[in-house]
């Protein structure tokens, strides 16, 4: 009897975006169906300008997921979390974890990571719990600080309240090697 080889797995890469990754991501986001679409020329300048706290992550040389960032104008050892998704066939496989996890540790001088997320939101409400947990520290959900249902435009996006976690300390333990099997129609 002959034993079978498993397949090797893919291994889960992880870098900062350069701009010729900005049409990949636009792509992931609009067909995501989740998350907030914005214009291509704002991913093209996440990804050159910001470049220092945004993160791609990719497997078998395709991007899976991604990690939009950066830091507060009025306080820069605050991290601010904009966009985190990951392709449908790649979820929960703690990949967003895992880029999270990677970015805080490469941003030096952080106190806080903060993001907005809305009530109904609760796979990014859990991510960011999960994020915390593994730090040790708190997350503060302040509702006063994100924005209102009356700061969108009329009936296009409910509240998102602000999610604050720190301060941090210790830096986040990750492993980057993850299984999947990803086709790219939707994301986290």
């Amino acid at each position: 009897m002959t034993s079978r080889k498993e397949p090797e797995k893919p291994t889960l890469t992880m870098r900062a975006p350069a701009t010729n990754d900005a049409s990949e991501i636009w792509r992931l986001v609009r067909e995501s169906g989740v998350l907030d679409q914005n214009s291509a020329y704002l991913y093209l300048l996440l990804c050159r300008d910001f470049s220092d706290t945004c993160l791609v992550a990719e497997s078998e040389q395709r991007i899976v997921g991604f990690v939009t960032a950066y830091r507060l104008p009025t306080d820069s050892r605050t991290l601010f979390i904009w966009q985190v998704g990951v392709c449908a066939s790649a979820r929960r496989q703690g990949i967003a974890l895992k880029m999270l996890a990677e970015l805080v540790n490469q941003t030096r001088s952080l106190d806080f990571i903060e993001a907005t997320v809305a009530p109904s939101n609760l796979a990014s409400r859990r991510l960011f719990e999960s994020l915390a947990r593994g730090r040790g520290v708190s997350l503060t959900d302040i509702a006063d600080a994100g924005f209102l249902t009356g700061d969108f435009p009329p009936g296009d996006h409910e509240a998102e309240p602000l999610l604050r976690i720190g301060p941090l300390s210790e830096r986040i333990e990750t492993s980057t090697s993850a299984t999947f099997d990803c086709d790219t129609k939707s994301i986290l």
